[in-house]
C-alpha cells in the first residue's frame, strides 16, 4: 500500500494526520525528508509566488518521494483547480468555501464524467500503475471553511456532497478577520466555531481540521480535530533530516 492509499484510509477512518506545507523552496531532498515526518503536504497556489512553472516540479518531488499532495487552489475556479490535478496533485482544498455551488463546480472541476466535468490532460495526471477508473476516487478534495457563512452552510454541503468531500479545514486567520477581531486566531468567535464544524464533521464522518501551531495543536486534536496542519519541510533547509526527525518528534509530544 502506497502513502496515498494509507492517506485515504486516515481520512475514512478520521485517524491523526500531520500535514505541513512547501513553498518554493522544496527540493527532492527536502520532500524525501518530509516524506517520512508527515501524512501529506499542502502545496500552497492560493498565497506566495507559487505558479504552475514552480509548482510543477515540487509535486513530482513529493509524488517521486511518495509523500501525497493537496494543492490549495487560487480560486473556486474550474482552471484553478482542474491544473492542480494536471500538475501531479493528490486532491485540492477549496479556499473560502462557503456556498453549495462552490463545492458543486469544485467536483465538476475535478471529477471526471459521470461524477464531474474534468477534462483530461497534463502530465502529472496519472500516478505510477494507475488506471484512468480509478482517479476519481484517488484524488482528495478538501473543503476550507474561513467564514461564519461557511460555518453555517457546512452541514448542507455535507449532505449533499459529502460522498465527495474526503474532509474540511478552517482557516483560522480568515475566520478571525470575518468575524471582526483581525488576525487574532485564538478569539473566542473562532473557537467557537471551530467546535461548531468538530461536531458537524463527526455527524457526517469526515474528519476536520485546522492550521495550528505548537501552542494550540493539543487543544484542538483533544477537540475531536484530527488534519493537524502546520509546520512544513522549513527546518529541513536549516538542520537537515535531523532538525525535520525532532520537529516530528515535537508534533508526537504535544498531541500525546
Amino acid at each position: 500500500m502506497d502513502a496515498l492509499q494509507r492517506l485515504k484510509a486516515k481520512f475514512k477512518n478520521c485517524e491523526k494526520m500531520y500535514a505541513g506545507m512547501v513553498n518554493e523552496n522544496t527540493t527532492a531532498e527536502s520532500a524525501a525528508s518530509a516524506a517520512r515526518y508527515f501524512d501529506f503536504m499542502f502545496i500552497d497556489f492560493e498565497h506566495g509566488n507559487l505558479c504552475p512553472e514552480l509548482g510543477r516540479p515540487i509535486l513530482k518531488f513529493c509524488r517521486d518521494a511518495d509523500l501525497p499532495t493537496i494543492a490549495r487552489a487560487q480560486d473556486c475556479e474550474y482552471h484553478c483547480i482542474s491544473k492542480c490535478l494536471d500538475m501531479g496533485a493528490d486532491g485540492v482544498m477549496i479556499p473560502r468555501t462557503e456556498t453549495m455551488s462552490q463545492v458543486k463546480l469544485a467536483i465538476d472541476s475535478m471529477r471526471f464524467h459521470p461524477r464531474g466535468r474534468k477534462g483530461i490532460g497534463g502530465a502529472g495526471l496519472f500516478r505510477k500503475g494507475e488506471k484512468f477508473e480509478e482517479i476519481n476516487d484517488n484524488r482528495l478534495l478538501i473543503l476550507q471553511i474561513e467564514s461564519p457563512l461557511g460555518v453555517a452552510t457546512l452541514d448542507a454541503m455535507l449532505t449533499i456532497y459529502g460522498h465527495e468531500v474526503a474532509g474540511v479545514v478552517i482557516g483560522p486567520c480568515d475566520l478571525a478577520c470575518m468575524c471582526g477581531h483581525g488576525i487574532d486566531t485564538e478569539c473566542e468567535p473562532v473557537k467557537q466555531h471551530a467546535q461548531t464544524v468538530i461536531k458537524i464533521c463527526q455527524r457526517h464522518g469526515k474528519p476536520s481540521g485546522i492550521y495550528c501551531s505548537m501552542g494550540n495543536i493539543n487543544y484542538y486534536h483533544k477537540s475531536g480535530m484530527s488534519i493537524l496542519w502546520m509546520l512544513g519541510d522549513g527546518p529541513f533547509h536549516t538542520g537537515g533530516d535531523e532538525a525535520m526527525a525532532a520537529q516530528r518528534e515535537r508534533l508526537d509530544k504535544a498531541t500525546a
